[in-house]
């Protein structure tokens, strides 16, 4: 039985006060939830999604989940399906106690290795500092995920992007996705128009499908230039969690990471904003010159580190294109229009690509498909994700072995072949 679907009430511990409601909107919100959990005999589900398994790395993973009811949260993981390990998104020795989602991130993994898990939600509810109640936990089905390394024979991945809440494109694509069977699902940019509230994040990201599309696959998010607009854009972290660095100069780096799946490196660049940070568009909210220079600085040793070095195939992902064949397009650092292609991170970025031999650069933003082969200037592909309209929008689908990488487009109204490309192992 699915978790989201198979959720056994049980009543709340201990007794509630009548003590007044604090004044925050957050603590009524709360104490509402409590009552309204001890007032009806009706099963609540406490979760509101199924996990999203995201920063699965070699020796971590973590996985996020939406809610219904103020909660705390934790997931319970072990090589085995009786589980037996705790893992807690504590801080500064205070369990998590979220409004909207919960995430908790599970270490000390081994490589290409497969371990179980599932998440254990209780409501929460605080009145005062000793007045609280707490309901017993609820518990999601148990999921199994494997670890990414460079040691497996064969990689693939999806691709999926510029969604801006089109449900029927984005369940059309996670349909797709779930047909090929890809070891990562890729959101590269522009879920959703902009984030005002939580709720959009919930419908569109967090639940798109009513199914469990990524409890089992991981997620990788490449963030795109909407996904920076609106009072909750900050938060969106909360559900679409960040990866660790262990160099202190990159923490602040949070959706950039380079990891193996197999033959495949993945390279994770975020281009930012489709114009310059002294556009007036941004009324002083925007700094994105020093964070795309940040990311040159990392992207070097990224590149350079042995299991990224010695890939056969080095792919990187972003959003707005590096490159546009159009000598009059937009290159993002003027402030007439918008961005057609990123030209500052193209030239940070674009020597390190010649240098470490990146292959393919898998990006979006252009709501049309394009493909741009390699030239004598540029040794690197560029393929260019579709739009979100039904009848605009392309999966981007990759499969490497030890011959060759292959990467399919495809049109996914009619399912029509947009073309393939194959790629041979670097040198």
């Amino acid at each position: 039985m699915s978790n989201c679907e198979g959720f056994n009430r049980r009543s709340f511990l201990g007794a509630v006060t009548a003590a007044g409601l604090g004044s925050s909107a957050f603590l009524a919100n709360t104490a509402r939830a409590a009552e309204e959990l001890n007032a009806t005999e009706a099963p609540k589900k406490f979760a509101a999604s199924y996990p999203l398994l995201q920063n699965v790395t070699e020796t971590s993973a973590s996985i996020s989940w939406a809610l219904n009811t103020p909660s705390t949260g934790w997931v319970e993981w072990g090589p085995t399906p009786a589980l037996g390990k705790v893992a807690r998104n504590s801080e500064f020795g205070l369990n998590p106690f979220e409004e909207d989602f919960l995430s908790a991130r599970i270490t000390g993994l081994a490589p290409n290795t497969t371990y179980y898990y599932r998440t254990a939600t209780a409501a929460f509810s605080y009145r005062t500092a000793y007045d609280k109640t707490a309901s017993e936990t609820q518990y999601s089905d148990v999921y199994s995920f494997k670890t990414c390394g460079p040691n497996a024979d064969e990689g693939s991945f999806f691709v999926m992007n510029d969604t801006h809440n089109t449900m029927k494109t984005i369940q059309t694509l996670l349909n797709h996705a779930k047909t090929l069977n890809p070891d990562f699902v890729l959101w590269n940019g522009d879920l959703c128009n902009f984030y005002m509230d939580s709720q959009v994040i919930k419908d569109v990201i967090a639940n798109p499908t009513n199914e469990p599309y990524a409890a089992e696959r991981p997620l990788v998010f490449v963030p795109g230039n909407h996904d920076r607009r609106g009072a909750w854009a900050r938060n969106l972290k909360k559900c679409l969690t960040t990866w660790e660095h262990n160099d202190p100069n990159f923490y602040s780096l949070g959706y950039n990471y380079a990891f193996r799946q197999g033959p495949i490196a993945a390279i994770l660049l975020d281009t930012g904003e489709d114009k310059p940070d002294w556009h007036p568009a941004w009324s002083e909210m925007a700094n994105y010159e020093p964070y795309r220079e940040l990311q040159t600085a990392w992207l070097m040793n990224a590149l350079e580190r042995p299991e990224i070095k010695s890939a056969p195939y080095i792919v990187a992902f972003c959003h707005i294109p590096l490159y546009d064949q159009n000598p009059k397009a937009n290159p993002g650092n003027i402030l007439d229009q918008f961005a057609s292609y990123q030209w500052p991170c193209a030239q940070m970025w674009g020597p390190l690509f010649e240098k470490y031999g990146v292959q393919l650069a898998v990006t979006a933003h252009q709501h049309r498909f394009q493909y741009h082969a390699p030239t004598e200037e540029r040794s690197w592909a560029q393929v260019v994700g579709g739009g979100p309209e039904f009848d605009r929008a392309y999966s981007i689908y990759c499969t490497a072995n030890s011959k060759e990488m292959k990467l399919i487009c495809t049109k996914i109204s009619d399912m029509s072949e947009a073309g393939s490309w194959t790629f041979a192992p670097r040198g």
